[in-house]
């Protein structure tokens, strides 16, 4: 829990949030439509980045078009492709700045050496652009032109005066930033005002009335970009003790002059472990013995323990069957954690059908813990 006034009025760092797109033959221009002599262009040939001078327009382009940001630039086996924001949608704010989601995006192909490229590397490069089209329906992207969304209030309440007029990707965490590789090269060639950090998870904000007091509510999840991959095939923690599907959710509660911040955390259970997709409903999982398996777990809530101070630790399984097996495994573990409470609880037991009102014997069990949290 964290409360704070509101900040100082500091010069804030801000990002272009309208761009002009023009299509050459030869390139790809992009600049701000605010500041026109401001922007670059990448070569449809060789996929290189330039910043624009008198020079780079001599002709008219083929089509011109608006855009909302550039996600970045990705190099394949043989071409480039830049990938940018064609629409968007106002969702609320946060701190007072607004948060958009991105809702549709477009791959340039900055390929022209594919001609030059043998039938093999053509072959490749078709199966990854198969792959990075996926992109473009990617769900759940979220930025802000004017703040980093990646960081909490909590954290962000410790940051030295002056860090909000770096630039957003400086100031962002780099577990958040889902397009964090995306923007080497634009941070590269110094094109700070066209980096934008993007975070995917979920955002939803409400007004609210608390007693005579109008409130606003925030919930923002993040979704970390360690030890990524979908739900069923990535399980566990790595060797590094990251955990797949790790996720932070703020609550952000804003009323008068203050704010309070509420922060949980949810990852697969840290130890190595796997689930065999098939056909059945619920594939069977295997857990993997290991002598590294004591030092992952201390490493997993060593590293949670030094970003969120003291930590209660749920576990939500089955305690039967082969989901029995992991939480077993887990529960052992867990003994030698002497930093960490662990509370296991049956949630499929004591709620399964619907019947949440069950949660009460959880809260019950945890109630302390959040009140001696604030």
């Amino acid at each position: 829990m964290d409360i704070e006034s509101p900040s100082g009025s500091a010069e804030r760092f801000k990002l272009y949030d309208e761009l002009e797109l023009q299509e050459f033959q030869d390139k790809f221009v992009i600049k701000s439509h605010e500041s026109p002599n401001q922007g670059f262009w990448i070569s449809r040939v060789d996929g290189n980045i330039n910043p624009i001078d008198d020079d780079t327009i001599s002709e008219t382009p083929s089509m011109t078009s608006t855009i909302y940001g550039v996600v970045g630039t990705i190099r394949l086996v043989v071409g480039t492709y830049a990938i940018v924001i064609t629409s968007r949608k106002e969702v609320g704010s946060f701190l007072g700045f607004p948060v958009y989601r991105l809702t549709s995006m477009r791959v340039l192909a900055c390929n022209e050496a594919l001609r030059f490229s043998t039938s093999q590397e053509k072959k490749d490069e078709a199966y990854f652009l198969t792959l990075l089209k996926i992109v473009e329906s990617m769900p759940g992207l979220y930025y802000s032109y004017e703040i980093d969304i990646t960081l909490n209030l909590q954290r962000r309440s410790k940051l030295v005066e002056g860090w909000m007029s770096k630039p957003l990707w400086k100031q962002a965490d780099p577990r958040y930033v889902w397009n964090k590789h995306l923007m080497e090269e634009l941070i590269e060639f110094k094109l700070d005002r066209f980096i934008l950090p993007l975070v995917q998870g979920s955002f939803q904000t409400d007004e609210l009335k608390l007693k005579d007091s109008c409130a606003k509510l925030t919930l923002i999840s993040r979704r970390c970009t360690r030890r990524l991959g979908t739900r069923m095939w990535r399980r566990g923690a790595n060797f590094e003790g990251d955990t797949a599907n790790f996720i932070e959710t703020e609550q952000l509660l804003e009323i008068e002059d203050f704010r309070f911040s509420f922060l949980q955390v949810r990852g697969s259970i840290p130890l190595l472990w796997e689930q065999i997709v098939d056909l059945s409903y619920k594939p069977s999982l295997r857990v993997i013995s290991h002598e590294q398996t004591p030092i992952i777990v201390e490493r997993h809530f060593h590293d949670l323990s030094q970003r969120y101070g003291e930590i209660l630790a749920v576990d939500l399984t089955d305690k039967h069957g082969v989901e029995g097996q992991l939480s077993a495994a887990y529960a052992a573990e867990m003994q030698n954690q002497q930093s960490v409470r662990y509370v296991p609880f049956d949630f499929h037991l004591h709620c399964g059908s619907s019947n949440f009102d069950n949660l009460k014997i959880l809260y019950d069990q945890i109630s302390e813990d959040f009140e001696k949290q604030s």
